[in-house]
């Protein structure tokens, strides 16, 4: 039996709660970068311990990403055949995806006035088009998606992510030396406009998508996945220290200049860590999951979106300016920041069972509560004076 058939049939009979996991830790960590970016005083950014959280902070979004890329070859390896025949599962899919990029562009709405919208700032309108994570996810998404309706043979396409991932990375210095803008609509040039016009722009980021498929792939294709997650666990992390060590001396890429941002080398170091933690909770999967910490994580991985959007309309806000960048501000201690922090993983994790429950129990419900949230905004947005 073929390595492929074997991975399609381990994947249909087993749900691996390590990615799950992984997409949990990410998510909870998510909400510690956010708040501590917003809320403590800056006169506690500072030293060795502020240091090694900021370095792991940046591991966060790489980690989502990664795990986004997990799952869509997951699902693709179950639903290959189906999304080719334009069966129903493709445009449930296609439907997500829609859902995504919608709840993407309405967190970075402009003004919550219809009328104030002709009266907007090129500027405004620049920070609506700006590709955050989930802008990324769905882009990454609809590019994989068509390759994989090109492409039948699974193990082929596997190598061909794996070969997208490079050359983004490969790539990435040279197009943030050039201006998207002096050539590209707007809206398009936004998708690979360098920082801080995209936080999240495709370039590089769309790499930990496509690694994540590709990693994902080899692992679900592999006979002994513990051998082969054992030996990704200790290359990738010995690799990560490598990396963050002598990173004084691969600064040498030519193109755009910053090995913080946009160096190979550390678009490699922090796929070593996402790769790492990726093989670590494989190994670890039996001791975790039937614990209350492992079904916990596993939660939060699963409603990953709820808890992703409702975190940040709780830390930043919105264009209504309600949130604790407004209202709290950087003025606290590191106690009070992580009392603070604990609070917020335990409120989105209760709401998020809750959001789960209902969603598991009466689906029409979950439904109507999205479409009218989202109505509310748009009769908000058609009644508010300018």
């Amino acid at each position: 039996m073929s390595s492929e058939v074997v991975g399609a049939t381990a994947l249909k009979k087993h749900r691996y709660v390590f990615i799950d996991a992984l997409r949990g830790l990410a998510v909870l960590w998510m909400i510690e970068t956010h708040v501590v970016d917003v809320v403590l005083s800056k006169s506690f950014k500072s030293g060795w311990l502020y240091n090694i959280i900021n370095v792991s902070n940046g591991f966060v979004a790489v980690t989502f990403l990664f795990c986004a890329g997990a799952g869509f070859w997951i699902a693709a390896t179950r639903k290959a055949e189906d999304y080719r025949k334009f069966a129903p599962p493709l445009w449930q899919y296609l439907r997500r995806l829609g859902l995504i990029l919608l709840i993407a562009y309405w967190l970075h709405f402009p003004t919550m006035s219809f009328q104030r919208m002709w009266y907007l700032r090129w500027e405004s309108w620049l920070s609506f088009f700006q590709i955050d994570i989930l802008q990324t996810i769905v882009y990454s998404s609809l590019f994989a998606l068509i390759l994989l309706l090109l492409i039948k043979n699974l193990s082929v396409l596997k190598w061909i992510y794996g070969l997208i991932a490079i050359i983004v990375i490969l790539t990435t210095p040279f197009v943030w030396d050039i201006d998207p803008f002096s050539f590209l609509h707007p809206f398009f040039a936004s998708w690979i406009a360098k920082y801080p016009i995209s936080k999240f722009p495709l370039l590089p980021w769309s790499a930990y998508f496509f690694a994540g498929a590709f990693f994902t792939a080899l692992f679900f294709q592999t006979n002994d996945k513990r051998k082969l997650s054992l030996y990704l666990f200790i290359f990738s992390t010995i690799l990560m220290f490598v990396l963050y060590y002598t990173r004084e001396y691969t600064d040498i890429y030519p193109g755009y200049k910053s090995w913080w941002l946009v160096s190979p080398f550390h678009v490699l170091f922090r796929l070593s860590a996402a790769v790492s933690a990726f093989s670590l909770l494989y190994l670890v999967e039996e001791w975790y999951k039937d614990k209350r910490i492992g079904r916990a994580l596993q939660l939060c991985g699963q409603e990953s979106l709820y808890i992703y959007v409702a975190h940040l309309l709780l830390v930043y806000g919105s264009i209504a300016k309600f949130g604790m960048q407004y209202y709290i501000g950087s003025r606290l201690d590191p106690l009070s920041t992580i009392i603070l922090i604990l609070g917020i993983w335990v409120l989105m994790y209760y709401t998020a069972l809750a959001w789960h429950q209902i969603k598991a129990t009466n689906i029409k419900t979950a439904r109507w509560v999205m479409a009218s949230t989202f109505g509310l905004f748009f009769l908000i947005f058609l009644l508010n004076p300018a």
